[in-house]
């Protein structure tokens, strides 16, 4: 029989790095169980079929995805000022009849970790992923959660106690920090394991990047990524302005200052694109405010296409020298490929990462903390440990990269 999992928690390869836990957990999978197949939810099957043209070769189907439901969305509207209401109920939205007809085949669903079991998108996008796993879990099949992040709950007494008795049924979790793990056992929790991301497996597929690198590349590249998610960490438009004129400067005076080219990598992006959550249009702005002459610019500075996929955006990384980045994932791709990197921390993800990496935060920058001097002084701690982090990244990210295949261990053992 032919083993089929459907991945939960997913709706888009927009964002680079749920399409490499998507391209990362097939291939482990895939490793033990040859000829695996799997069913990830898709809202643009289209696109997301040109994203990865051979997802088909790995055994992955897309199959639609459906939106929060409109009760979920009003319930969280209440939530927010009848705040006993979740002790009377939590909604718990269920998979749509015509998808679970779809599903009735498979043998067990994986959601796709990362950090969707957290309170950082709000409670109604919570209460859906879990609702959706519940769901699942009704039929009698297992459920896995596979290298995520989860939680904490602790702002929120209510949401902990079913955040807890929700996991409590699943067949096996994984999860890719220590921070992460030792918070599930403090919950009474024992089906936990920790492993890696398994992005830090996802193969870097070779293309021609001399037509995106600028032109003159001097001492290396310095590969730079920064999201629009980090104009939350200030709470007025002039505080915002002071903090991407920050971003600027710091630019510039790599340019100045440096012999480094720069080479801007958009990690998400859309399909259509439009504005929303897009690295590229948020960078290509700050673009537009580098006071240096155009024809400089044009030689030391590029922005590289929206259009590339996972496997092409982390073999780009991996041709820099140094890398500078907000997006998790895209601070993944470079450990794993050991570029020396500092992450523009702005969720627990990047400080628990870190810490079980270097044990400790010395290539942290936290994002409240941004500013052009400290830009400048992570990228001059890059400079001055360059060897000995690059010769640590080679020791390690091989022992990382067979833990992330631990993960799978737990669905043979129930499989």
């Amino acid at each position: 029989m032919t083993n089929k999992y459907y991945f939960l928690g997913h709706e888009t390869l927009t964002n680079r790095g749920c399409e490499a836990l998507l391209r990362g957990i097939s291939s482990i999978i895939r490793e033990r169980q040859y000829g695996a197949e799997f069913l990830a939810p898709s809202f643009d099957i289209e696109n997301d079929q040109k994203q990865w043209i051979r997802s088909n070769e790995m055994g992955v189907s897309f199959i639609p995805a459906y939106p929060l439901p409109l009760y979920v969305r009003v319930w969280g509207r209440l939530d927010r000022v009848l705040p006993g209401l979740r002790q009377m109920w939590i909604p718990s939205p269920p998979i749509p009849k015509n998808i679970r007809k779809s599903l009735r085949d498979t043998t067990a669903g994986i959601m796709t970790g990362g950090d969707v079991l957290s309170l950082d998108y709000g409670i109604p996008s919570l209460v859906k992923f879990m609702g959706q796993a519940e769901s699942y879990m009704a039929s009698g099949r297992p459920m896995f959660l596979w290298a995520a992040s989860v939680g904490p709950f602790e702002s929120q007494p209510d949401v902990e106690i079913y955040a807890a008795r929700h996991l409590a049924a699943y067949s096996g979790i994984s999860v890719r920090e220590t921070s992460s793990y030792n918070y599930l056992k403090k919950l009474g929790l024992h089906n936990v394991k920790q492993v890696a991301d398994p992005a830090f497996v996802l193969v870097p597929e070779s293309w021609e990047t001399t037509t995106v690198l600028p032109k003159e590349l001097g001492e290396g590249v310095l590969g730079f990524n920064v999201s629009p998610l980090i104009k939350s960490f200030r709470n007025a438009d002039s505080h915002v302005h002071e903090m991407e004129m920050a971003v600027v400067e710091f630019l510039q005076d790599v340019i100045k200052r440096t012999n480094l080219a720069i080479v801007l990598i958009p990690h998400v992006d859309s399909f259509d694109g439009g504005e929303w959550n897009s690295d590229y249009l948020y960078m290509q702005r700050l673009i537009e405010h580098i006071d240096l002459p155009q024809e400089i610019i044009t030689a030391r500075i590029s922005l590289a296409p929206r259009e590339m996929n996972a496997v092409q955006t982390k073999y780009l990384i991996s041709q820099c020298r140094f890398f500078i980045g907000a997006r998790t994932h895209a601070t993944i791709a470079a450990w794993s490929t050991h570029v020396p990197t500092i992450s523009i921390a702005y969720s627990v993800k990047a400080i628990g990462l870190n810490t079980d990496l270097f044990g400790d935060l010395r290539y942290v920058l936290e994002t409240p903390k941004l500013s052009r001097m400290t830009l400048w002084d992570s990228l001059e701690k890059l400079r001055a440990d360059e060897q000995n982090l690059k010769a640590l990244l080679s020791q390690r990210i091989p022992q990382w990269q067979q833990r992330a295949r631990y993960a799978v261990d737990q669905i043979l053992a129930v499989i």
